[in-house]
């Protein structure tokens, strides 16, 4: 299980980092030096902000099947929930603040969003994929062709091991 507070600490990290690289970027600017490394390392930061919150976003889905610690009230995980989300949504604010007004950028922005939904799009439609072998062997469960103790009890197995199969192969991915 990832550690959902390990997660808000890499993201602030790498929020620091970007905001590091912008002010060097207005200092080179400034001073008329090459900003080109100093993009490429926003772009490292970003990149690494944004891996950082998906893994968070899987963190609070995994902490969500796991039962509250006997010391914590419903009210207060409800309520630590509801700031690291917001945290998330005002750090990345401040990063697109920053790349729009202090890197001067504000159409990478726009591309990063609608690249970022087709993405995920794509994403989503190659699990689904991945799953139709699993509906299909949903499907045949009343068939008479899968019929009895033996039929359902190699249902199950199958199953199982398109289960395991499919992590296997989304983790070699």
């Amino acid at each position: 299980m990832i550690e959902v507070l390990a997660v808000i600490s890499a993201c602030k990290a790498a929020h620091a980092g970007i905001r590091e690289c912008v002010e060097l970027y207005q200092d080179f600017k400034k001073d008329g030096k090459d900003v080109s490394d100093i993009v490429n390392d926003i772009g490292s930061h970003l990149g690494a902000f944004f891996t950082h919150q998906e893994a968070f976003k899987e963190a609070e889905k995994e902490a969500k099947k796991n039962p509250l610690p006997k010391n914590i009230s419903i009210n207060e995980e409800a309520m630590n929930r509801i700031l690291r989300q917001q945290q998330l949504e005002q750090m990345e604010t401040e990063l697109r603040e920053m790349i729009i007004y202090q890197v001067g950028m504000p159409g990478i922005w726009q591309k990063f969003t609608e690249m970022r939904e087709t993405v995920r799009k794509e994403r989503e439609k190659i699990e689904r994929e991945q799953k139709k072998p699993l509906r299909w062997l949903l499907l045949k469960k009343g068939s008479s062709s899968i019929n009895g103790r033996l039929g359902l009890h190699c249902q199950q197995v199958c199953l199982y091991c398109l289960q395991h199969l499919q992590l296997l192969c989304m983790v070699s991915i």
